[in-house]
């Protein structure tokens, strides 16, 4: 897919925007803190409706206004379509595809994007909330059916919560909640056991060595190679049973996908404790690849590639490889702020961003 123009009102601190995109490689640079990151944002929440960031809509309404409004023309398998994404404060948002409003579930099935950036060195050494957002948001552009089971879930997790802060019986979401949970589990269980070698492959070749592992560590059910959805549930009814009594004194449910983590490791050493800087960015980027490269398997089309400052603290030796493993991409989107590779700069539209401007287009 190709985002061939993109218009911005209220959104973060850039000016309204109007602006074209090349085909192939488009260099966003300019200072720190001059909005390349904010660009990159709005293009991901345009294909996906959602910050890369994970931070709340409100977040990214510009001070002194009370809505923002991305709206881009996308290119697709020989199709153009106009897209929007809207939010007022205190209100909705509205996302719009040709004039006609859609769920945001219909942008995973249409869109695909992946992005990379400095921040996802906490995939690695963060807070386990940041991994499972990681997961949700790239498993629902793998499988649409993911996304319907985690906003059903999310819905039934509330309502229990909410029963166990009242006092009330918690029993009949708890039910509703062991299919869905076991479903949601039993598709990342899939989806990490696809990605994991890919991860590795790519972290062999750009680190000349070294090896980097991930395993998914599931609240509720001990998730084998060969565990089906069903095992999952019986695992998961047993352990919910097991946690009831502790529900009710702590008022908030325990078990569950909500709770879930994956681990990562490096050389045979959790990422988290001892990896240095620049193991985490190479690891962080090697997962991001990919997940591009299951993307592209799995939807049979190539995602819009945003990456972000991702060569920074990277040695010449790593971003040369890195440069290599990007090949084939469709369209990319680059920021930096100092210059970027010469392979890259080839056959490139450059855009300078200053104080939430462009400043120029070369």
């Amino acid at each position: 897919m190709l985002i061939h123009s993109l218009k911005l009102a209220g959104f973060r601190n850039f000016a309204p925007l109007d602006v074209e995109f090349g085909d192939r490689v488009n260099i966003l640079y300019g200072d720190n803190g001059s909005g390349k990151t904010n660009l990159i944002e709005a293009i991901f929440v345009l294909c996906l409706g959602r910050s890369h960031r994970g931070v709340a809509d409100a977040v990214m309404v510009q001070d002194g206004q009370d809505t923002y409004r991305i709206e881009g023309v996308i290119r697709q398998n020989g199709e153009q379509t106009e897209s929007a994404v809207a939010y007022q404060l205190g209100g909705r948002k509205k996302i719009t595809v040709d004039q006609v409003p859609i769920r945001i579930g219909d942008l995973y099935e249409r869109y695909s994007a992946v992005s990379a950036g400095p921040e996802d060195t906490e995939l690695l050494a963060g807070a386990p909330g940041g991994r499972r957002t990681f997961l949700d948001i790239y498993l629902s552009q793998f499988s649409p059916r993911y996304l319907s089971y985690l906003v059903d879930y999310n819905r039934a997790l509330a309502q229990k919560n909410a029963a166990l802060r009242n006092g009330t019986a918690p029993e009949a979401f708890s039910d509703l909640l062991v299919p869905l949970g076991s479903s949601i589990t039993a598709s990342r269980a899939r989806f990490l056991e696809r990605l994991g070698p890919l991860a590795t492959g790519h972290y062999e070749r750009i680190a000349s060595g070294g090896r980097f592992n991930l395993s998914y560590k599931a609240s509720s059910a001990a998730v084998t190679q060969d565990a089906d959805t069903n095992g999952i549930r019986e695992q998961y009814a047993r352990k919910m049973a097991s946690y009831a009594e502790r529900e009710r004194i702590m008022q908030v449910s325990l078990v569950g996908p909500h709770r879930d983590d994956i681990g990562f490791e490096i050389s045979g050493y959790p990422a988290r404790t001892h990896a240095s800087q620049g193991e985490l960015r190479t690891a962080a980027i090697c997962l991001k690849l990919a997940v591009y490269q299951l993307l592209t398997e799995q939807r049979q089309a190539r995602p819009l590639l945003l990456l972000d400052e991702i060569f920074a603290e990277l040695d010449d030796k790593r971003i040369a490889a890195l440069i290599e493993a990007l090949a084939g991409f469709e369209q990319l989107f680059l920021t930096t702020a100092s210059h970027p590779p010469e392979t890259l700069r080839e056959h490139s539209r450059r855009f300078e961003i200053s104080r939430g401007r462009i400043a120029g287009v070369e």
